[in-house]
Parts: structure tokens; sequence; C-alpha cells
């Protein structure tokens, strides 16, 4: 049963705890979420959380695990969704971006995105676009559509960890990504695993992760 408590950190919010869990959830109906045993006088990388239909705190069952095994700071963007103008899901990213680094102990330099199919593009956009404040992206089933803004310059050291299917309509378009990525100066992957369009399940989301930790970890 969960117990809703009011409570205030630079902005009204809702903090929901279920089995043990603290998940806050706020105004806009975004939410975070920072493991129980994380020490907070140190800093710690995050993951912010898109979903085509809207991430909500209930997305954030499957990831506690991913959050838990990493000692990773999770947020989630509410208004970010498919069939919505990308100016405005890019808005309100930043948005809980600045929520995310502004009230909780995150490492600046160790922020990562993640999305699926349409929110995997989204997710890409997001770090072609604030260069400076996202390092790296899981992109799962997404298609080219970001590309366009992917210029080399500035991407000297971000980390992209792309996911596909082997019957996913988007492989193609995978491919084309690893490829174009390949020849900029940044780290990526892609694996590809049997199935057809789907979002990963823990495991892959835990190893994404895990490599993006990897990867920026020598600085």
């Amino acid at each position: 049963m969960k117990k809703v408590i009011h409570f205030s950190i630079s902005l009204v919010v809702i903090i929901t705890f279920a089995a043990g869990d603290h998940i806050i959830c706020d105004a806009d109906s975004d939410c975070f979420y920072v493991s129980v045993n994380s020490n907070t006088s140190d800093y710690y990388p995050a993951l912010l959380v898109l979903s085509c239909t809207g991430t909500t705190a209930e997305d954030l069952d499957s990831i506690i695990f991913v959050a838990d095994s990493l000692k990773m700071i999770v947020a989630t963007c509410h208004e970010s969704r498919n069939h919505r103008a990308g100016h405005l899901n890019d808005q309100d990213i930043m948005k809980t971006y600045e929520k995310l680094v502004c009230n909780f102990n995150v490492d600046l330099s160790r922020v990562f995105i993640y999305g699926f199919s349409g929110m995997g593009v989204q997710a890409l956009l997001s770090l072609f676009l604030h260069r400076q404040n996202f390092r790296g992206v899981v992109a799962v089933c997404a298609h080219k559509g970001a590309l366009d803004y992917a210029e080399s310059k500035g991407l000297a050291g971000k980390c992209i960890y792309l996911i596909s299917r082997e019957n996913d309509w988007n492989l193609d378009d995978n491919r084309a990504m690893h490829i174009q990525f390949g020849y900029a100066d940044l780290n990526d992957t892609l694996v590809i695993t049997p199935g057809e369009h789907m979002p990963p399940n823990q495991k892959e989301l835990l190893d994404a992760c895990q490599w993006l930790l990897n990867k920026t970890s020598m600085e």
C-alpha cells in the first residue's frame, strides 16, 4: 500500500513510499528516485527516463533495480511523449533536467537519458542539442530522425548505446546510425537481439547503463 506525504525541496512535491523505495513526484508529475542506500554526501550519476506515453511513477518499478544496482539517481519527464512537437518535448525535458540537478546530488559530468522508439529519437536529440548537459544516451529501437543534428563538433567523449531487434522495423536505421557515429569522436555500440520492436528488459537496461558508467568512469 502506498503512503503519500507532502514535502518541499525548492518545489512542491509528493513523496511516495512503496516497498521501502523513495519516489518523489512533483506538481508536473515528474518523478525522481534516489536509492535508500545512497550516501547523500556523495554525487551520483543520473538517468533521465522518457516514455512514449509520458513517464509515470509506475514506469520506475522496472528501473529501480537498475538504479539500486548501479547507484544512480533516476528522473522521469512526464510531458515528453510521442505525437507531440519535438521542441515542446525538449523544453519539458530540460525543465526536468534542471529540477534533477538543482535538487539532488547529481554528478553533472554523468547525466544520461534513455528512451524507447520515438522517445529514443527524442533522447538522441537531447544529447545533440544539449551536449553540455548530457553525457550519453540509451536509445532502444529508435529511428534516425535525429541524425541531422548530430554534427561531430562537440560530440567528443559522448556515449551512445543503441539497442535494436532482428525484426525491428528500425533495424536498418540503427545500423546506419552506428556507422555514422563511428566517424565521430564518440563512444557508441549497437546491440541487436532476437525479437521485434519492443522496449528493453531489465537486464538489457542494466547492461546499457553499466556500459555508460564504464565508458565515463576514467576522468
